[in-house]
């Protein structure tokens, strides 16, 4: 690692609805078309194949789930319309996803060595009720890191507002309303 490559890490949660299942939870954060749609920033996104090999930290290969249909290394090539300065400018990504026990692995690589390691995750909070925790890690040139921390700083209430809103519009169809 270059003495210019830094890491810093983010976290962020908000409470699931009232009516929110472990299995709803799970399902949503497993529908990766839905799971980019949240982000502010998509301009669009196009399916990749699968990379059988995503090589994972080690964290992450003892939490991989064993259900029926397991899902590792679901690949996508996504663009964002990235607002930094008085020009927009479009950024190709790949995104890697890989269904982990209580939520989901979201590798994201992007230009100039960027990659962010994201673990999104559903745990039950202490009054039974659950909650989405979002574990951030980004590894990037340090004159780089301001930037992209300032991104993530600013979209993910919008992102978990989504999220939420879908989980809401979930309970209801169970409920049959």
């Amino acid at each position: 690692m270059s003495f210019l490559t830094t890491t810093a890490t983010l976290s962020h949660s908000s409470p699931l609805p009232e009516g929110t299942t472990f299995p709803l939870a799970l399902s949503m954060l497993s529908d990766y078309e839905f799971f980019l749609s949240c982000d502010p920033v998509l301009d669009s996104y196009t399916a990749l194949p699968p990379n059988p090999s995503p090589g994972l930290p080690s964290s992450i290969t003892s939490q991989i789930r064993t259900d029926a249909h397991p899902q590792q290394g679901i690949s996508y090539t996504v663009i964002d319309i990235v607002h930094t300065t008085i020009w927009d400018s479009k950024v190709v990504s790949t995104y890697e996803f890989t269904d982990i026990t209580n939520g989901v692995f979201v590798r994201i690589k992007s230009p100039m060595g960027i990659v962010m390691d994201t673990i999104w995750q559903v745990k039950q909070r202490e009054d039974g009720n659950w909650e989405l925790v979002e574990d951030l890690e980004i590894r990037c040139n340090r004159l780089l890191l301001g930037v992209v921390k300032g991104q993530c700083e600013e979209g993910w209430s919008k992102i978990h507002e989504k999220m939420i809103k879908r989980l809401e519009e979930d309970i209801k169809k169970a409920e049959g309303k």
